[in-house]
């Protein structure tokens, strides 16, 4: 009976110390904040020291726990309980993870303005920077749609942290006796004497009597003047790049650089784009040609480089069936043109077209005008007062835009069609 008792309590002691380390092994940091993986893909390092020692493999939008800091890098511990440092820049505030997909969200709304393919392997930015992390990839042969431009300085400053907590925890203080611990006040040294001023003291404060500025303020201004100059001058000389918001088949979105894309509209039609970037194309219908096959009409926007709006200038082309080439049916030049551009889908293969683009005038306003293609020719239908803000925001019972001038499509129909008659019947097209 003792042998049984006391292998008994053994095992209850030697159950209480497993007990007893289990929870201390439980005992984890506190967690300072929370934060989000930026790039593709990203390393979990057991220490710093140390660029091979990988725990394990982040992806991009996986929620980790900030649990210490050094510096600017942080340890995390992600949601299957691993713990690693990695660098503060690589990841996203909660504020900036919401942020990015909410700007997402938006952009799988934007019409398509074109499709492009990228000359080789190209990364998908979460930013226009070249610095901002990239997220993904674009394979090359890939086909993305264009959404949107935006002109972005080549060579930006420094990377900011994220507004994460990045502030280490303070250890509790403990107060140690020392040899001074029992001085009095007055038993300190007394303090040290204020600074004794400069020998020209009244020279560099008081201004002279004929009324000019001082030293002092004179010196100032003149460090103000040179600070200015030089800013000016870096002004000057910063890079503007071209960024292309792009979406890809898996709805996947992004900023890359324009220059490295190549936009998907036939070379016998972009050969005429004079050393400008074209940034947006739609087909105005198809034409059959006995000897050169399918062809197609097509609108297209172009823009010189360096420029704060979407487009500079547009262009219809047509195919000449009895040439067989491309003719320019209409252009307009010197324009400031923003995206969307609408072209309606086609109710058959030889009904009108119209297609709607928007522009700044001279005096200041933003108008959408309406044009009809009747594959010959290009006439101005309608032209609308447009409120960039008030289509973004997509109210609804909004007030419709006022009509300066309106001209029905049916204008003309008559004399429209007999000239593309006689010039089939003559073999023009």
């Amino acid at each position: 009976m003792h042998v049984f008792s006391r292998r008994l309590t053994a095992a209850a002691a030697f159950g209480f110390l497993v007990l007893a380390l289990t929870g201390c092994g439980n005992d984890s940091p506190p967690v300072l904040g929370e934060a989000y993986v930026a790039p593709a893909t990203l390393n979990l390092r057991r220490q710093l020291t140390q660029k091979n020692s990988a725990v394990a493999i982040l992806r991009h939008g996986e929620r980790v726990d900030i649990i210490d800091v050094r510096r600017r890098f942080v340890k995390v511990r992600t949601g299957k309980g691993a713990e690693g440092w990695v660098d503060s820049i690589e990841l996203l505030s909660p504020e900036d993870m919401i942020r990015v997909r909410q700007e997402r969200e938006d952009a799988l709304t934007l019409p398509s303005e074109g499709s492009a393919t990228p000359y080789e392997t190209l990364n998908i930015h979460i930013e226009p920077s070249r610095k901002s992390p990239a997220f993904a990839q674009i394979l090359e042969g890939d086909s993305v749609s264009i959404l949107a431009y935006k002109l972005a300085p080549k060579l930006s400053g420094p990377v900011k942290p994220p507004s994460l907590i990045l502030d280490r925890p303070q250890p509790p203080s403990r107060r140690h006796r020392s040899a001074h611990a029992g001085r009095t006040r007055s038993q300190l040294p007394p303090p040290p004497a204020p600074p004794k001023p400069p020998a020209n003291w009244q020279e560099l404060s008081a201004e002279r009597i004929d009324g000019t500025e001082s030293t002092a303020d004179l010196k100032e201004k003149k460090d103000q003047q040179a600070a200015e100059k030089k800013a000016e001058e870096v002004k000057k000389h910063v890079i503007l790049e071209d960024w292309a918001l792009i979406r890809t088949k898996s709805h996947q979105v992004g900023w890359v650089l324009f220059r490295n894309l190549m936009i998907s509209i036939p070379d016998e039609v972009a050969q005429y784009a004079e050393g400008k970037r074209i940034t947006s194309y739609f087909s105005l219908g198809d034409v059959n040609d006995s000897d050169k096959g399918l062809k197609h009409n097509w609108l297209w926007t172009t823009s010189s480089a360096a420029v704060p709006y979407d487009f500079d200038g547009w262009r219809v082309f047509l195919w000449n069936r009895r040439r067989h080439r491309y003719e320019t049916s209409y252009r307009q030049r010197d324009v400031e043109g923003y995206f969307p551009v609408h072209v309606d889908a086609p109710t058959s293969s030889e009904a009108e077209r119209t297609f709607e683009l928007i522009t700044k005038d001279d005096d200041g306003a933003f108008r959408k005008r309406a044009y009809a293609f009747d594959g010959v020719r290009v006439h101005l239908t309608t032209t609308e007062n447009y409120n960039p803000a008030a289509a973004r925001k997509n109210k609804p019972g909004g007030t419709e835009p006022s009509k300066l001038r309106t001209r029905s499509s049916k204008t003309g129909w008559l004399a429209r069609h007999w000239q593309a008659l006689k010039q089939r019947l003559s073999g023009a097209r």
